[in-house]
């Protein structure tokens, strides 16, 4: 794909995503439905934890759910659909004094079966590379002391190792400790904390399905520009419902990670990711616009946003010296093409695109574009995932002239085809499974294009 041909996509996508939007916003109405099944796309309504005790005809997992985190935009699987919804009896009783504890694990692989054996591994599957993931979330509900609105105590925590040290980091970290306050039925809600603010914004997994997060979307530009990674930051963030729409704007402000990289951020943190300030990470600022329907009975889903990304942060830049700051601006889009089963409308046939840029300066991956078409539900089977992607990733010319002047070859872009499938084993039990051919999979040095096959167990409790 040329410089060119990226461009005019770039700006073909824009224009569409846009005109659609402005279309839509004319004659669009709020509508906050009950609380939402487990593959429902968003959680973003008012689902007061009061819904626990109200006398109505669904299982009491299902109003348990009522007391899962909010505020993020990909909500943890229903506890009806964990290994043991109720605890024998447990997860009820806690939630009669506001409380939801839970959690889960995933365990995965990724090996490229082409074979390309270095002696010093240079991206994710090259030898065969291996990652675990467990983690416990908590939350309570705050109005029982007092709080206003439909207020909740959200913590997480997870422990992630992983056997190519490149890939992230190894040990235990905070991922979250907030409060999330929602007024006048949602279309209100201030968030105060720590946390990792890519959960509130762009939207990384299908629609926010949460069967679908292991086969999200992939874009490393919103996270090159600074949006912390694997551990929390103190951030704020406000989302307002505009009356009588489904327009909403979300604005948040987090510490960014440390410019020098992941494991620079997470050597500065300290042991709980509590950390106020970290040396050289300043404010980072997110701005998101975004149109939003839930699937329900012939209503499709529809979920458009566009965001700019602002870090005051001091990059190096590659011709030298330092760039003041860094930013990256995304568009993305899902869309329910067709409903497929009308007792469950969450499920159906869906496209995702999605298109970022970043400046190429500062950043290695200075823009990207994907389409994702993918199925909730496919073969009859309510909670698996069906996804084919593509993405092209534009790599900066100034990183791979600098790259060049040292005698390195070096990439000016990288594409990658990928399958997945998410099969549900049991209630609580699931597989993905990944095929990705990705030419040019590392911008420095030149490598041969990678077929990687990536296997993962997860499960929730």
């Amino acid at each position: 794909m040329s410089p060119h041909a990226f461009r005019h996509a770039a700006h073909l996508l824009s224009s569409s995503l846009f005109f659609v939007l402005a279309a839509m916003c004319g004659s669009a109405r709020a509508d906050y439905g009950p609380l939402p099944s487990s593959n429902d796309v968003s959680n973003d309504t008012d689902t007061r934890s009061d819904l626990a005790n109200r006398h109505v005809d669904i299982p009491r997992c299902r109003r348990n759910d009522s007391l899962q985190p909010q505020g993020t935009v990909s909500p943890p699987i229903s506890t009806c659909e964990t290994l043991s919804p109720n605890w024998g009896g447990w997860r009820s009783e806690l939630a009669d004094h506001g409380w939801m504890i839970g959690g889960g694990m995933s365990v995965g692989g990724s090996y490229d079966v082409l074979n390309h054996h270095e002696h010093t591994q240079l991206y994710i599957g090259q030898d065969p590379s291996f990652r675990t993931n467990p983690f416990v979330y908590a939350t309570y509900d705050l109005g029982r002391i007092g709080f206003a609105g439909a207020s909740q105590l959200v913590f997480n925590a997870d422990f992630q190792a992983f056997s190519y040290r490149d890939e992230n980091p190894t040990g235990l970290s905070l991922n979250s400790l907030y409060i999330n306050q929602r007024f006048h039925d949602g279309k209100v809600q201030l968030q105060y904390g720590f946390d990792e603010i890519s959960n509130q914004f762009y939207g990384f997994s299908l629609g926010s399905s949460a069967t679908a997060s292991t086969a999200g979307i992939s874009s490393s530009i919103p996270f090159e520009v600074g949006l912390i990674n694997n551990k929390s930051a103190p951030e704020a963030n406000l989302r307002v419902v505009f009356p009588s729409t489904h327009v909403y704007e979300r604005f948040g402000v987090t510490r960014s990670i440390d410019p020098d990289g992941v494991k620079a951020d997470w050597k500065s943190n300290n042991f709980l990711g509590l950390k106020w300030h970290i040396p050289g990470a300043k404010p980072l600022y997110v701005n998101e616009l975004g149109y939003l329907i839930d699937p329900a009975p012939k209503q499709q889903m529809t979920w458009l946003r566009q965001g700019v990304i602002y870090n005051a942060s001091r990059y190096a830049k590659f011709r030298g010296g330092y760039a003041g700051s860094n930013y990256a601006y995304y568009l993305v889009g899902d869309y329910q093409l067709l409903q497929t089963d009308a007792t469950q409308p969450s499920r159906g046939i869906y496209i995702n695109a999605n298109l970022d840029y970043a400046p190429p300066d500062r950043n290695v991956y200075s823009g990207d574009i994907g389409i994702t078409p993918y199925v909730l539900g496919p073969f009859g089977r309510p909670y698996d995932v069906l996804s084919l992607s593509y993405t092209f990733n534009r790599l900066s010319k100034s990183f791979e002239r600098t790259q060049q002047a040292l005698g390195i070859s070096a990439v000016d872009y990288s594409s990658t085809y990928a399958v997945s499938y998410v099969y549900r084993w049991t209630r609580g039990f699931y597989m993905t499974n990944q095929l990705s051919y990705t030419a040019n999979p590392i911008p420095t040095p030149r490598r041969p294009a990678a077929l990687t096959w990536m296997s993962s167990l997860s499960l929730y409790y």
